[in-house]
């Protein structure tokens, strides 16, 4: 999701005069930490076996990959290895919701650390919802650590919080949209989901279809070094500190209380095992429908409040390069930036073929960043880029991947983050092709050297570009048509007169740049 939802603005733009009439409050000085590495990789577990067999029989520069596209396996495979962990888990992540999914991969995390694993995780602060007392009470426990990504100093208090954000606009607009999970140091999980019902199927609003990739094998070692430069970062802040300055509350009590929110949320989670169990012969299918290839973990650099950091958009630039016949991009929130248009121009005269597919106004979860986008839709088209919106209600195939019993959320919304070169090298991550995602937030993922993998994903891509699950966008006679199996409109398709009315309002704001 992006920084910037429609409530988050509207008290932004009504409540800068309150700066007028009060001060802010700030960090405690970051404690001077010794610098902490990843544990060595597992050499005993589930998960360390596999991992062996595979570098055994592909040698120690291949590694292995297993898209997740269906919701309920893409939860099932967090579950399957946090069960499975013998050492140690390392976690970061945009949001981390207090809801049914949540609670349960948390509680999970904490019966994993009860056991002896060691789980460190570092979480961006803009929608954690946790006190600072309960995080603090869970850092209390010996083998889990939480850190937390650019800290608000007062992140206990909404009008606090809101008045250091106006304060300290610029270095609290900075925030980790990064998204990774490795297990025993031998197995990795990277995409575009957050900790939250929506990206799992369990969405009342709406659900996401989204796409993330299992790896094994040689990347692991560097996505488990780029993990430690952000844990071991100053924008990574501990909580140390703030322990020292707050009143008792215990690890039990904490514990209590994630159990009680496992029981509340038990109807939810029906399709869910919502305690751990041996999942050996789901690692096993696992093992058979790895696909093979080469890797790199690619990301930002942590974000600093003041200086300079390497963009992972100029690492993967040279996808431009090698292309030769054949792009593909998936991206929720489409909002050109630089030059981005002059170099699809210059692909395509080249003759390579371009598509292109984000959401519609209709599946958009963010109405405002559709406010901004639509006036890109013919520029894009003059490139001569196949360009297409995803379908609120797509066919029964993709609402399968996107729900998950007992829910069947009123509309999906796009949310995979990906590019396919020529059917031979993907990428597959967190970042969005907006102003957000390029030039103020830190993002992740993996470069991909696998033809196998990458005719999945193109596969995949091709199918949400049909007819039944997205719009063909054309122009015609110098104006915009919608093309989908059952119409052709020549309005943008909305979920209803108010979102077409909320689309009006936020296009008349200048916050482009924060999209």
């Amino acid at each position: 999701m992006h920084l910037f939802s429609a409530r988050f603005l509207l008290l932004l733009y009504l409540g800068g005069l309150a700066l007028l009439f009060s001060g802010c409050a700030s960090l405690p000085p970051r404690p001077e930490l010794a610098h902490e590495p990843a544990l060595a990789p597992a050499s005993s577990g589930p998960v360390a076996m596999l991992g062996d067999r595979f570098m055994r029989a592909n040698g120690a520069e291949a590694s292995g990959f297993h898209l997740l596209i269906d919701a309920r396996e893409a939860l099932d495979a967090r579950l399957a290895l946090i069960d499975s962990a013998t050492s140690a888990i390392d976690l970061q992540y945009y949001i981390w919701a207090g809801d049914a999914v949540g609670v349960l991969l948390f509680d999970r995390l904490l019966k994993a650390a009860d056991r002896g694993v060691k789980v460190r995780i570092i979480v961006d602060d803009i929608w954690l919802g946790s006190t600072t007392k309960n995080l603090a009470a869970l850092n209390a426990h010996p083998d889990l650590e939480i850190r937390i990504f650019n800290p608000n100093p007062g992140r206990d208090s909404t009008i606090g919080g809101l008045l250091n954000m106006l304060a300290s606009f610029q270095a609290l607009n900075q925030r980790m949209h990064n998204k990774l999970m490795i297990v025993d140091n031998q197995a990795i999980i990277v995409g575009g989901r957050n900790q939250g019902n929506e990206y799992f199927g369990l969405g009342k609003e709406f659900n996401f279809l989204d796409v993330d990739v299992i790896a094994l094998g040689g990347v692991v070692e560097e996505s488990s070094d780029a993990y430690d430069q952000y844990w071991n970062d100053n924008s990574v802040y501990p909580l140390t500190r703030w322990i020292d300055k707050l009143p008792d509350n215990t690890l039990d009590e904490v514990r209590s209380g994630v159990a009680e929110l496992v029981e509340k949320f038990r109807p939810q989670l029906t399709a869910y095992s919502v305690q751990p169990r041996d999942w050996q012969h789901w690692l096993d299918m696992l093992e058979e429908n790895l696909l093979v290839g080469e890797a790199h973990f690619l990301q930002d650099d942590p974000v600093q409040i003041e200086g300079k950091s390497y963009r992972l958009i100029d690492m993967i630039s040279y996808f431009s390069d090698p292309t030769r016949e054949e792009l593909l991009l998936t991206s929720p929130y489409l909002i050109p930036v630089g030059s981005s248009l002059e170099d699809l121009q210059k692909l395509i005269n080249k003759g390579v073929r371009a598509k292109i597919i984000t959401n519609s106004l209709a599946s958009t979860n963010h109405t405002l960043v559709n406010s901004h986008y639509k006036k890109y839709r013919k520029p894009i088209l003059a490139t001569g880029v196949n360009l297409f919106e995803f379908r609120h209600q797509p066919a029964g195939t993709i609402r399968n991947w996107a729900d998950v019993e007992p829910v069947r959320a009123p509309f999906i919304s796009l949310h995979a983050k990906t590019i396919v070169s020529d059917r031979r090298l993907c990428f597959i991550g967190s970042l969005n092709f907006d102003p957000r995602a390029i030039v103020i937030n830190s993002e992740n993922g993996l470069l991909i050297d696998s033809v196998e993998l990458a005719d999945e994903l193109a596969d995949f891509i091709d199918y949400l570009t049909a007819p039944e699950n997205a719009y063909e966008v054309t122009i015609q006679n110098n104006r915009l048509q919608w093309k989908s199996s059952d119409r052709t409109i020549d309005a943008q398709p909305a979920r209803g007169a108010m979102q077409g009315f909320a689309d009006l309002f936020w296009g008349l704001l200048p916050i482009e740049s924060q999209l």
